[in-house]
């Protein structure tokens, strides 16, 4: 997840080196897109090359007023003959989930485009398209390149996308009866997937070549649009960072009544959906933000603070007019051969390490109630003596007979960091037995170095592994946190051989592809996951990025995988079979799929 702001004073662990920015923009350039005319500068790439920047391109109407909450609506042309995009314009409105600030605006829909050349009419060689989701909980974060400044993927001949989108409550209320049906965020996404393939030949990019990818949550937005048959109109390739759509954080519960409780504590006392929504777009936008913990269901406050959000993507009704995903991820992904793209999907091996900020706080209560650890798709009711009795199996598991205390942190951090591998665990068994027909490369990013900037934020420098995020700088640059490291250091190594892997995806589906001549910066072969039948074990490989080299490897991890595939077996039946809440239907006879109950 990353972050608007400074939390825990960790930005004076975050400097390497010089600024990333050191000069100034040297021309302003036109050029004429759907919607208008917009201005972008030419500037230059760390290599001394050349290359065009657009910031702050408005890709939808400003969600306010009327359309507060619902799905974007197209933007036909732009307020002014010549829109001037040399700088970001306002962020999303969203809350830090470190520092718990609020800040941005409600007007935010806005995308940045980086791209080494223009476009000119019948280019023969449009380039390569990478459209970035950002992190930040889905509640919090943007897309700016104060944090994400693309200038390395640049240079090796993509364009790349960055992009803003509703947050929080604002992007993701679901009051389906209201006609809210959930999602708004997640459908700002496509709508700037759609205005990229529309405009993005202008820039020099060809739209029959996009890769999506994304961080953290930002990789759980690309996970629902890798099944959303809409968004897979737009892009053609997924990588997703350290995040899955069966991560226990990924799917709001009780939605519908998180609304109502909203307009309660808003003063009111409606008695139809109707009204509820009346109020709550009549509120305004701060005030909701800042009501949002006091809707927090009791299994949502019982688990870390760092993963207390309220308001997430929902499964939607069937009959929502212009749904995302209306069908539970495993039995899209079981169904063979529908996923007709391939993809990259990877953990960080310390994941988990950023949950310590809080965890470290309550140490004792991990101990009183171990049922703390079962994660939230688990198919148990949370405040049962079953509970109880799974904790204290889980306790033993990773503690032994230890207690969960400062000397036993690493076991700690193994616990939450398994929470992020299970997702990755279960779409490798589902997309290993059920597709066929489009390659899953997997990856564990194990590397502890200068441009591990995740734990650096969170003032967890001390401790050895990769945290999570810590990816992410050796793919992109932040003039904010000082990215820049020395040549002769091994991190600018690895953004070399990271960058390449990444835009050789975007290129060619394959991010090892075989080349007339070997290529030094990348030396090995990334290999698929291979498809096995149901009466195989599913082989668990992926390419083990650490200190020590890069190269092929059973996950190391395994051991504590097949502990937890046990107790998803145990309760749920299946590995993937986690349980998600639904949206209840209208209808006052249908079973009420996403326990909307008090």
């Amino acid at each position: 997840m990353v972050m608007r702001s400074a939390p825990l004073m960790g930005w004076k662990n975050v400097s390497t080196g010089s600024d990333a920015e050191k000069h100034m923009p040297i021309t302003r350039i036109c050029v004429q897109v759907q919607q208008g005319s917009v201005y972008g500068v030419r500037d230059k790439l760390p290599n001394g090359q050349s290359y065009y920047y657009f910031k702050g391109v408005p890709y939808a109407k400003a969600p306010v007023g009327a359309l507060r909450f619902k799905s974007p609506a197209p933007l036909e042309k732009f307020a002014v003959s010549y829109l001037d995009c040399t700088r970001e314009r306002s962020n999303c409105l969203g809350l830090d989930v470190l520092t718990k600030e609020i800040s941005g605006s409600e007007d935010g829909l806005f995308l940045n485009i980086y791209t080494p050349k223009l476009g000119k009419r019948d280019d023969p060689e449009p380039l390569p398209v990478m459209v970035f989701i950002h992190g930040g909980g889905l509640i919090g974060g943007h897309g700016d390149s104060s944090l994400y400044l693309p200038n390395y993927l640049v240079q090796e001949g993509v364009i790349v996308v960055t992009l803003n989108y509703r947050l929080g409550v604002l992007g993701f209320l679901c009051l389906p009866d209201a006609g809210i049906e959930g999602n708004a965020g997640l459908k700002d996404q496509r709508a700037a997937l759609r205005w990229i393939s529309e405009n993005i030949g202008v820039f020099g990019g060809d739209a029959s070549n996009v890769t999506l990818f994304g961080a953290s949550s930002g990789a759980i937005a690309v996970n629902f649009h890798c099944l959303s048959p809409e968004s897979k109109r737009y892009f053609h390739k997924a990588i997703l960072q350290s995040g899955s759509i069966y991560t226990e954080f990924a799917f709001q519960e009780q939605p519908e009544e998180k609304a109502r409780r909203l307009a309660k504590l808003l003063g009111h006392s409606p008695t139809t959906d109707g009204e509820v929504y009346e109020v709550l777009r009549a509120a305004p936008a701060r005030k909701l933000f800042e009501l949002q913990p006091l809707v927090l269901t009791e299994r949502e406050k019982a688990v870390e603070r760092l993963f207390q959000i309220p308001f997430l993507p929902v499964i939607e009704r069937s009959d929502s007019p212009d749904a995302l995903i209306t069908r539970h991820p495993t039995d899209i992904l079981s169904e063979p051969n529908s996923m007709d793209i391939p993809i990259i999907l990877g953990y960080n091996e310390r994941d988990g390490m950023m949950v310590l900020i809080d965890a470290i706080k309550t140490l004792a209560a991990y101990n009183a109630e171990p049922e703390r650890f079962i994660p939230r798709t688990v198919a148990l009711d949370y405040f049962s003596p079953e509970a109880r009795a799974l904790g204290e199996e889980i306790r033993e598991f990773y503690f032994g007979a230890r207690p969960v205390c400062r000397d036993t942190l690493n076991q700690l951090t193994d616990v939450f960091t398994d929470k992020y591998l299970l997702a990755y665990r279960m779409t490798v068994e589902l997309w290993a037995r059920h597709q066929r027909r489009s390659k899953f490369f997997g990856y564990r990013f194990a590397f502890d170095g200068l441009l591990n900037k995740g734990k650096a934020i969170m003032s967890l420098g001390t401790m050895k592994g990769a945290a999570h995020i810590d990816e992410v700088y050796y793919l992109f640059s932040s003039p904010l946190l000082r990215t820049e490291v020395p040549e002769t250091d091994r991190a600018y190594g690895l953004r070399k051989t990271m960058v390449r892997l990444w835009s050789n995806f975007a290129r060619y589906g394959e991010p090892t592809p075989a080349q007339p001549a070997p290529d030094p910066v990348v030396p090995f072969r990334w290999e698929p996951q291979p498809n096995v039948p149901d009466s195989q074990d599913v082989p668990l490989l992926c390419l083990n990025i650490t200190n020590d080299g890069i190269a092929m490897a059973e996950m190391p991890e395994k051991r504590r995988m097949n502990f937890w595939a046990g107790l998803f077996e145990r309760f749920n039946g299946k590995l993937a079979n986690v349980k998600l809440p639904l949206i209840s239907s209208a209808h006052a006879d249908a079973p009420d799929l996403n326990n909307n109950t008090l």
